[in-house]
This record gives C-alpha cells, sequence and structure tokens, in this order.
C-alpha cells in the first residue's frame, strides 16, 4: 500500500499574499542550477528527490543577482545568500504538460512583502555539514541556506552571519505525517 502522502519538492501553496513580483531577468543559474549534486547538506536533503527540477524551485529562496537580475539565493558568504527578495512561487522550469513561464518570460515570479503566508515541502532537512538533522518548530526564525532553501538558525552555516531573515515559522513540519512548513514571510 502506497503512502498517501505528497511527493516531495513539488508543492507550494500561497495561503495569503501581499505581494507577486516578476521584476527582473533570471540569471542562467535559475533555470541551470542542479538541486541534487554538490555538498553534502544538498545530497543528503530527504525532501528532494532525483526527479528534482533543475534550477529555481517552487518554495525555494531568490535573490538580486545583479543589476536588475534575480537568481537563486544560494552559495557562499561573497555571493546573494543576503540579498534575499522573495520566495518562488513555481519552479523556474516548470513540470511537463505545464506552462514554463519562466523559459518563456525570462522572469521567476516570488511572493514577497511581510504579512505573505505559505506553506512548503522544500526546505533543508541537515545543517551544513550534512549530517546533522535540522528540526523546525513553530516561532523559529528561518534564513536561506547555501543552497536557497529554508532553513532555521540552529541549521545555518556559521559564515552566513549576514544572511536576511525571511520569515517565522507558524506550522512545523511533522516528519512521517505532513511534511509541509507554513511559513509567514518577513521580508
Amino acid at each position: 500500500m502506497g503512502s498517501n502522502l505528497p511527493s516531495p519538492d513539488t508543492h507550494m501553496n500561497v495561503l495569503y499574499r501581499q505581494t507577486y513580483n516578476s521584476y527582473g531577468q533570471i540569471v542562467a543559474a535559475g533555470l541551470t542550477q542542479d538541486n541534487r549534486v554538490g555538498n553534502n547538506q544538498k545530497v543528503n536533503n530527504s525532501r528532494l528527490t532525483a526527479k528534482t527540477n533543475k534550477g529555481i524551485l517552487a518554495g525555494s529562496v531568490v535573490a538580486v543577482a545583479g543589476d536588475g537580475l534575480i537568481g537563486p539565493c544560494a552559495g557562499d558568504n561573497s555571493s546573494t545568500f543576503d540579498k534575499a527578495v522573495g520566495i518562488a512561487i513555481n519552479d523556474a522550469l516548470g513540470n511537463p504538460y505545464e506552462s514554463s513561464s519562466a523559459v518563456a518570460s525570462n522572469r521567476v515570479v516570488y511572493a514577497h512583502g511581510s504579512g505573505t503566508v505559505f506553506s512548503t515541502d522544500i526546505y533543508e532537512t541537515f545543517a551544513s555539514n550534512g549530517t546533522s538533522a535540522v528540526a523546525f518548530t513553530a516561532g523559529d526564525l528561518v534564513y536561506s541556506s547555501r543552497n536557497g532553501l529554508l532553513i532555521n538558525a540552529g541549521g545555518m552555516d556559521t559564515t552566513r552571519h549576514n544572511a536576511t531573515l525571511l520569515g517565522i515559522v507558524l506550522k512545523a513540519p511533522a516528519a512521517g505525517t505532513d511534511p509541509y512548513m507554513t511559513v509567514q514571510l518577513k521580508i
């Protein structure tokens, strides 16, 4: 008998929104970044699967990546992690039989605005070392990980001391029963 839980990396629900934005053209990494290959935190993430799309994922963090450019909020201390502007609404590459608006328009739609509330099953499940599990609880402040996914302070890389506060967890995911985390944005 199969599980009735949603499959990972395919869900993002905006419950209350303030603003959607598509300002800025998407950078190449927004369409090509590999979400399953790289550091141990990314490889071991239990919320991503072998079928995970490349590029910006629905529920991942987007950031200013240059003059008039938007890209994944990913990287080390010298890149975009402290320039977060919102949460992507759709996978940039889309899915089979769906519109691929980011590919067609060269823009990614993202939610922002204090008071925006969304639920997602896309977030980090391991700390930056890739081995220590991350547990979210209601009230946790969330930031962008080096992979552009939501993470709390307990799982952050210590070099990311300037990371932008993105929001606060309203409902934590429950392992094995409900993978969704509900967040209210603060940016």
